[in-house]
């Protein structure tokens, strides 16, 4: 009867560890270094000047509504900035092209369409915060 109660506890160890390890990596923004750029007309809608979130989503994923929600009123908030929704399933090429394996999935671009943070899962406001800060300043158009 011990040793039942044993394994019970180690397995519910087990689970509560996984399940801790998954929460703590969902939204973590990681910098990403990609070579060249993702053109307007490669993600079928237009950048924002100085940085876009273009976020990967499914029908039927549960978190994606409100990761679009949250991710347009971070991009609202910022000058320049602009949030963009792509479905996966019907964009598999760019999806495969850019490995996303999950929804939902953003990339944070720079001005030129660089990818230079990934968010996997959905973020919460600080970390969409923290993901938009890794954009360097956007320099301007014109020299004097």
């Amino acid at each position: 009867m011990l040793e039942r109660i044993l394994i019970i506890a180690a397995l519910l160890a087990i689970a509560s560890a996984g399940y801790w390890w998954w929460q703590r990596r969902q939204g973590r923004v990681r910098e990403v270094h990609r070579d060249g750029a993702l053109s307007s007309e490669m993600l079928g809608a237009k950048r924002g000047y100085r940085a876009t979130f273009v976020q990967f989503s499914t029908p039927m994923c549960a978190k994606c509504p409100g990761t679009a929600r949250l991710l347009t009123d971070v991009a609202e908030g910022h000058r320049q900035v602009v949030h963009l929704e792509i479905d996966a399933s019907e964009r598999l090429d760019l999806a495969r092209e850019l490995s996303i394996m999950r929804t939902p999935t953003t990339l944070v671009l720079d001005g030129d369409g660089m990818v230079v943070a990934r968010m996997d899962g959905p973020p919460t406001r600080e970390q969409a915060e923290a993901a938009l800060a890794t954009v360097p300043p956007s320099r301007p158009d014109y020299s004097i």
